[in-house]
């Protein structure tokens, strides 16, 4: 068989009953459909088969092919193997009767195979990718344009209905808690069904929650129709958009996860003026019903996050995993294999002790209904030391994170300031929002530069920032003052997924991400309205912006030993 030439791809000899010793060489072609060409021992006849169908097609004599011949004899079109025309009997046996035996034993020959490779996805690192990057920087733009317009949203809801400031700031609070704590939800929605499925669902709740919302009498209905429907909306959307855009780069994933997220602070620049035009233009309820209708173009942008189709390849050896394989299955069908020996082991243990059968089915069926969730939600990441650290910092960075955004026009306001200017402070800090993301995101390219270093810096220089508000005392003064904070929270919004990536793997970004949105929105619920509630008590918002920043900068100080932790992390599970 020397003269089979070696680039037509892996090939050697095995047996195959009642068709003798046959030639097997593993192809792959254009639609990276799994082939195989099965060639007689004595080289006198040639199958060609598809894995996926299991079809197949009598190509000719091996020498016909090494001849180059069989570019003149065009191919029989694929057929099912009971249907295969009758050929002269070739190694002993009838033609049909090779097809009918092979077929079993290539269905074993498959799954043996399958078991040494596995599906990826290859990013194009371009081209479509940067379509849907424009669809994704629209998409978060509306999202997020409106969510940080809320505060003259709210200070509109205390003027009309009469409300105290603490009452009305739980609206921002359980939308922005809400909408973070679905992070988990809409990681596994995704990785059950797509990204585009689960944007698209995220839009039609959000069209729901503020069209709605103008038929409301009550800041109490505004919990539901805002904080709720509203609150499921955003999260349906910005985890899907900020972690599906990666899966479409590689080299140039910082940068486009940067172009997406500063979205973000162009909607701010954006919407902050819109919003203010639609109050003073169409009311409280009128605005909500325009905004409705604006946010319905999520679901026309989401539509265009076209799942990518995977890749077969060999298995490549993994380095250094973050947890044990039979702990955190990377893959469904190796978390079944696991369930099914679990099961096989419980069914023995019970036969062997009380020879209860059908309490050790049961018993098996609780584990397998364990293992498949902890399959799609990934919980064994909390036996991570790193995780655990990102997420508690996380927790202290959402209390005041969200504070400048709801309360910074309301301070102007309240220094004396027109509210029309004050109105737009938070379109300055969009903007510079939108311009540091855009920087960050090329920043964290760049192969010197540390992400996790340029995260902490960003975390201490916003901590800082939101205490020193109350400083700034004129207009001019705050125009500067939203310029840099604009720039120093831009941050961790690009840092935050890439960083993840760096410590756990790209493989647990999505459920990760998801999870420290968890404790993100837990914050959020009490962050916002602590602060309004400050401002009941001392009459101004210097206590607020005094308390959301000590909490930002706690988060900070956090974060400066999580390289070291990361590390020995590794190092322990590379001696494991």
């Amino acid at each position: 068989m020397t003269g089979i030439p070696n680039e037509l791809g892996d090939w050697r000899k095995r047996s195959y009953p009642n068709a003798g010793k046959m030639w097997i060489i593993l192809l792959q072609d254009k639609t990276f459909r799994s082939l195989e060409l099965l060639i007689s021992e004595d080289k006198t006849n040639m199958l060609y088969m598809c894995k996926d169908t299991l079809d197949s097609k009598v190509c000719g004599s091996v020498d016909q092919y090494l001849d180059g011949s069989e570019n003149q004899q065009q191919p029989q079109p694929s057929i099912p193997f009971q249907q295969q025309p009758q050929a002269p009997a070739r190694c002993g046996m009838e033609a049909g009767k090779v097809s009918d035996s092979s077929k079993e034993v290539l269905d074993k020959e498959i799954t043996e195979e399958e078991d040494d490779d596995e599906y990826v996805i290859v990013a194009p690192d371009g081209g479509y990718g940067w379509i849907v990057t424009v669809a994704s920087f629209l998409c978060i733009l509306i999202s997020d344009g409106i969510l940080f317009s809320f505060g003259l949203i709210l200070s509109e809801l205390e003027r009309v209905f009469n409300e105290p400031v603490a009452k009305v700031a739980w609206i921002f609070s359980i939308v922005n808690g809400i909408s973070l704590m679905s992070g988990p939800i809409a990681s596994a929605l995704s990785n059950r069904f797509s990204f585009r499925a689960v944007v698209l669902t995220g839009s039609i709740f959000g069209f729901l929650g503020l069209s709605t919302s103008s038929l409301v009498q009550s800041v109490d209905t505004l919990f539901f129709t805002l904080g709720v429907l509203f609150g499921i909306s955003i999260g349906l959307i910005f985890t899907p958009i900020v972690v599906g855009v990666g899966f479409y780069f590689d080299k140039r994933r910082a940068l486009a996860t940067g172009i997406t997220v500063c979205g973000s602070g162009a909607g701010t620049f954006i919407f902050a003026p819109v919003v203010y035009w639609l109050l003073e233009t169409y009311a409280i309820r009128g605005t909500f019903l325009i905004l409705g209708g604006i946010y319905l173009n999520c679901a026309v942008l989401g539509s265009l996050l076209l799942p990518l189709k995977p890749q077969r390849r060999k298995r490549l050896q993994e380095g250094v995993k973050l947890l044990n394989d039979d702990d955190t299955p990377n893959a469904h069908e190796r978390n079944n294999k696991h369930e099914q020996g679990q099961l096989e082991n419980g069914k023995i243990d019970a036969n062997k002790q009380d020879k209860n059968a059908s309490a050790a089915t049961t018993k098996g069926k609780q584990l397998s209904k364990r293992a498949n969730l902890s399959s799609i939600f990934k919980f064994s990441l909390f036996r991570s030391p790193t995780f655990v650290v990102v997420c508690i910092s996380s927790f202290f960075q959402s209390v005041g994170w969200f504070v400048p955004f709801v309360y910074l026009a309301a301070h102007a306001v309240n220094m004396g300031i027109p509210k029309e200017e004050a109105s737009f402070l938070l379109s300055i800090v969009g903007i510079s929002s939108m311009i540091g993301r855009i920087i960050n995101g090329w920043l964290s390219d760049r192969p010197k530069v540390s992400v996790l270093l340029l995260n902490n810096i960003a975390l201490s220089a916003s901590g800082l920032l939101i205490i020193l508000c109350p400083f700034f005392i004129s207009y001019e003064l705050l125009v500067f003052y939203s310029i840099i904070l604009g720039l120093a929270l831009s941050c961790t919004a690009v840092t935050r997924p890439i960083l993840l990536g760096e410590l756990l793997g790209l493989e647990n970004v999505n459920n990760a991400y998801g999870f420290m949105l968890v404790f993100y929105g837990v914050a959020t619920l009490f962050g916002t309205p602590m602060a309004g509630l400050l401002y009941d008590t001392l009459g101004d918002y210097h206590g607020a912006f005094y308390l959301a920043g000590s909490s930002v900068l706690l988060s900070a100080f956090i974060c400066y030993p999580l390289g070291i932790i990361n590390r020995w992390e590794k190092g322990r599970n590379s001696k494991n």
